[in-house]
């Protein structure tokens, strides 16, 4: 596969990487709210103007690759909320009502902006996503270079994200390789230890 285009996210597209993302993390918190959650959260971020978002798709259409990501970070998932807010509640319904021990997680979830403690500026990247069958194709590194590149040229020089810190060193190496740079190592609320990373950007 060596045809792969990278062009903003838009709202059509959400339906497709919702599949996509549960199909890449079948184990994650996310893709257990199910593809009716998943698909708010990506067309959120196609009609987010803080919104840094690209879709990676091969040379017949199909969409392998997502990047998603805020250049304000402060009350990004509220304002998420509020925009979708019916399409929210009726996914976050049905996705409590299956497991409702989840539900305190759930709000959590929403409201994610990178962990408890985060870096006062600068630009989130949310999510990273390449589809299995894609994988060692570059589209994630195409994808995430792409992400790079549009923060800096809206004026921001800083990024950050957080990713798993144990069963993960394809992920963080994947990162590291791409220049950035371990800042600190929290864990969540559930103890899930999580590797902060932050990295310098520059505009061309």
């Amino acid at each position: 596969m060596t045809d792969i285009r990278v062009s903003p996210l838009t709202v059509s597209d959400a339906e497709a990487l919702a599949r996509l993302h549960r199909e890449a993390f079948p184990d994650f918190f996310l893709s257990t709210l199910g593809v009716p959650f998943l698909r708010q959260f990506y067309a959120g971020f196609a009609a987010d103007q803080s919104a840094v978002a690209f879709v990676a798709k091969d040379g017949s259409g199909r969409a392998i690759g997502a990047v998603v990501g805020t250049v304000e970070p402060d009350g990004y998932f509220s304002r998420l909320l509020r925009s979708r807010l019916i399409g929210f509640g009726l996914a976050s319904a049905r996705a409590a009502a299956r497991r409702p021990r989840a539900a305190s997680r759930l709000i959590r979830a929403v409201a994610y902006r990178g962990s408890e403690a985060v870096p006062s500026e600068g630009a989130l990247l949310s999510s990273i996503c390449v589809s299995p069958s894609a994988r060692g194709t570059g589209a994630g590194r195409l994808l995430l270079a792409r992400w790079e590149r549009d923060v800096a040229d809206r004026g921001v020089g800083v990024a950050f994200l957080t990713t798993d810190t144990d069963a993960n060193e394809e992920v963080n190496a994947f990162y590291r390789a791409a220049g950035w740079q371990l800042h600190d190592t929290f864990s969540t609320r559930e103890g899930r230890p999580m590797n902060r990373y932050t990295k310098h950007l520059r505009s061309p």
